[in-house]
């Protein structure tokens, strides 16, 4: 993980987490009411719109935390390099000749 953060990066983290869980719930709770009222349906119909913003805010939030997770979970630490080389890299076995 980065040892200091950018304060615009924290702003952009925490402005996309808010809009991650607010828009689903606001489109479908909006979307709903006027659903409803437009078309004269019953009441019933506004509690599945607020439902399914439920919904989607939790699998929103819960999706986008495992993303961040995954991204600042990382170390920055480089994996050590294996090297390949098609003779082995032993020293008495390039030397074996020698020895006899």
């Amino acid at each position: 993980m980065k040892k200091k953060q950018n304060i615009v990066s924290v702003y952009t983290t925490v402005s996309q987490f808010a809009f991650v869980i607010l828009a689903p719930l606001l489109f479908f709770i909006v979307g709903g009411y006027f659903v409803v009222q437009r078309c004269d349906l019953p009441d019933w119909v506004m509690g599945i719109c607020v439902a399914l913003g439920i919904i989607f805010m939790i699998g929103g939030a819960v999706s986008y935390l495992g993303q961040l997770i995954k991204m600042y979970g990382r170390d920055d630490k480089k994996a050590p390099k294996s090297y390949n080389a098609p003779r082995d890299n032993d020293y008495y076995d390039d030397y074996k000749d020698l020895r006899k």
